[in-house]
């Protein structure tokens, strides 16, 4: 990723301008979490991010997880609001916060129960990933062998998740019950953080043999969704929002010309004006980036942490002035790399949240 400084210099005024999206962290709000993720976020300039909230809790748990998340954003009110509209996203960006849109990456908390939705949409939750990678009531995720459809249940969710304006996301879900959704759902749908199956890296670099393997690759291309669903997504307005996650090739490559490589990808399949970024981030494993830049400090600039002039750097969202410049550097004009770096969610956002 060479870079003249003037080059280097447009690509950050374009960054600086643009309404920047994450697409999916699993952030936290207790003890130094909630300063610790959202400094990060706020020293790197992402405008909202899409975040990971009542997993693994049934419903009665998850009013507590969101109550939580209310109370955060009053009590931090000078930094960050909990997004319910486009018009948020707009305010935030202007007043310098963050904005945080309420993610679950399943609908398990839900119970089967529809009319729970209602209350999950007025406590703040605007996009829901209908399964994740096992199966559940809705639908079966990415690593179940048996790949069944949509259950009943799971088109009345996709029903009442188009009516109450929640955006259904799909990145973790199996290969039928994304194409089922994708077909079933009257509004356009979404890949928050993933990598095209057919370009995800199937060798085993430095950080994949360390985060398990094979297993790990079977996994990753598992999560990845196939040039199939990702053109039916986007042929029917959605967005596909790809993530670093996965992207880490063997050799010497920065992780950013990686992530160029499944956004090039990505975008020659659907076009630039469809694409956008997920990280995928899980600040609550600090302790586990940590531990692996101790463990393979001659890997730094490559796979995972790296200082902002180097790379992107996988782990800390101030890093990511570095997306603009590798956009910039593979050629992308001034429109897509705004939109790439979050503008392209915006249509999509007002279209099913509506106003």
């Amino acid at each position: 990723m060479d870079l003249s400084k003037d080059e280097q210099d447009h690509a950050m005024t374009l960054y600086k301008e643009a309404i920047v999206i994450d697409a999916s962290i699993v952030p936290f709000i207790h003890y130094v979490g909630e300063d610790i993720w959202l400094e990060d976020s706020l020293k790197g300039g992402v405008t909202a991010s899409n975040g990971t909230v009542c997993m693994q809790h049934n419903f009665g748990e998850a009013l507590r997880d969101l109550t939580e998340y209310n109370e955060w954003a009053e009590k931090k009110k000078d930094k960050a609001l909990i997004v319910r509209s486009t018009e948020d996203i707009h305010k935030v960006k202007k007043e310098g916060k963050h904005g945080l849109i309420l993610g679950p990456q399943n609908s398990d908390f839900l119970e089967g129960k529809l009319a729970y939705l209602d209350i999950a949409h007025q406590m703040g939750i605007r996009i829901i990933q209908i399964g994740y990678s096992t199966r559940n009531l809705a639908a079966d995720g990415c690593v179940e062998e048996s790949n069944a459809g949509l259950s009943n249940y799971g088109k009345a969710l996709v029903e009442a998740m188009n009516r109450k304006g929640i955006l259904i996301d799909l990145s973790h879900v199996g290969d039928l019950s994304t194409m089922e959704t994708i077909e079933h759902s009257r509004d356009p749908v979404s890949f928050t953080h993933v990598c095209p199956r057919e370009s995800t890296p199937r060798d085993l670099s430095p950080y994949a043999q360390w985060a398990g393997g094979e297993r790990f690759i079977k996994f990753a291309v598992q999560r990845g969704r196939t040039d199939q669903a990702l053109k039916a997504c986007t042929e029917r307005g959605g967005i596909v929002g790809v993530t670093p996650f996965f992207a880490k090739k063997a050799g010497d490559s920065t992780l950013t010309d990686d992530l160029m490589d499944q956004i090039d990808y990505t975008v020659d399949l659907v076009g630039a004006d469809k694409v956008a970024f997920g990280s995928d981030l899980d600040f609550r494993n600090g302790v586990t980036r940590a531990a692996y830049i101790w463990k393979h400090p001659d890997r730094i600039d490559n796979d995972y942490h790296t200082p902002m002039d180097k790379t992107w750097g996988y782990g800390w969202l101030e890093n990511m002035p570095n997306l603009a410049k590798g956009l910039v550097a593979r050629g992308y004009s001034d429109q897509e790399t705004k939109g790439v770096l979050g503008g392209n969610w915006m249509p999509l956002f007002k279209q099913v949240w509506g106003k």
